[in-house]
């Protein structure tokens, strides 16, 4: 069964969508669904004032039209598919416990914050701060997976904590800032001041050629990671759809790397690999 809410109306504002996620409005008949409030500062606007609601309410919940003024959107979901046709706004699946997020355009900032399980792939960009935690938390996203098909803004994995973030295009500056633990791999090209303050973690760099521009306090060190490697690209070939870029990279021939250490001046036990 499949859920549809189609944009009518375009928003007056930015609105939050949060608490609009298949596992909530499965138990509701389509009236109450059309009644579901909305914040928008003060003001509470309905569900139904933005978009037409049709199908059954079930796991997979589709929105239709989007606009990137709406934010929380599939924020807090636990179980189900949520797809969204167009570009969306901050905080996509924020905070995200299971289940599958698909959007088939671009997000705003801090998409999967907070995120504790489930999946995220974006098939356009997304804004600064991907899986990044929020100015007063001590970490970002806690596990789970994100996919980003395009590129990904400044600070990218900021204080990310656990999980899996895999950027096919560039990422912007200071990527895996502060990161306490998890991997994050970027195909393209990083900005400056990547790794700055990481704890620990994985970095991966995937694009061939000169290596990357790493702050002062990262050193380099004998390459002892080759089973982290072997095993890394079994995963990929074995969860990741054949056709996307990583799965294309675990599948070519063996790799040769370089690996980095720091960063010394916070803690120094994270590591940056960059396939050669």
């Amino acid at each position: 069964m499949s859920l549809r809410l189609t944009l009518h109306r375009p928003p007056p504002g930015r609105i939050s969508l949060a608490g609009i996620v298949p596992n909530r409005l499965a138990a509701l008949a389509m009236a109450d669904i059309e009644r579901l409030p909305l914040a928008w500062g003060k003001e509470t606007p309905a569900l139904g004032e933005f978009f037409r609601v049709a199908g059954a309410p079930g796991p997979h919940l589709v929105f239709e039209g989007m606009d990137a003024r709406f934010c929380d959107v599939a924020r807090g979901m636990a179980a189900g598919e949520c797809e969204i046709h167009g570009a969306a706004g901050d905080f996509v699946a924020a905070d995200l416990l299971g289940g599958r997020v698909v959007v088939r355009g671009s997000v705003g900032a801090f998409a999967a914050s907070g995120m504790r399980g489930g999946e995220l792939h974006v098939q356009g960009d997304a804004g600064e701060r991907l899986g990044a935690a929020l100015p007063w938390q001590a970490a970002g996203m806690r596990g789970g997976r994100v996919i980003v098909d395009g590129s990904v803004g400044a600070r990218c994995g900021d204080k990310m904590r656990r999980g899996e973030i895999l950027v096919a295009g560039d990422a912007g500056d200071f990527c895996a800032a502060r990161m306490v633990a998890g991997t994050l791999a970027v195909a393209g090209r990083v900005g400056a001041h990547a790794g700055y303050g990481m704890r620990r973690g994985t970095l991966l760099l995937l694009l061939p050629g000169a290596a990357p521009a790493l702050v002062p306090t990262f050193v380099e060190t004998a390459f002892a990671a080759d089973v982290f490697l072997r095993l890394l690209r079994r995963h990929w070939l074995a969860t990741l759809d054949a056709g996307g870029a990583f799965a294309r990279r675990a599948g070519a021939a063996e790799w040769r790397a370089r690996r980095w250490l720091g960063d010394l001046a916070s803690d120094g036990r994270g590591e940056v690999i960059h396939i050669v």
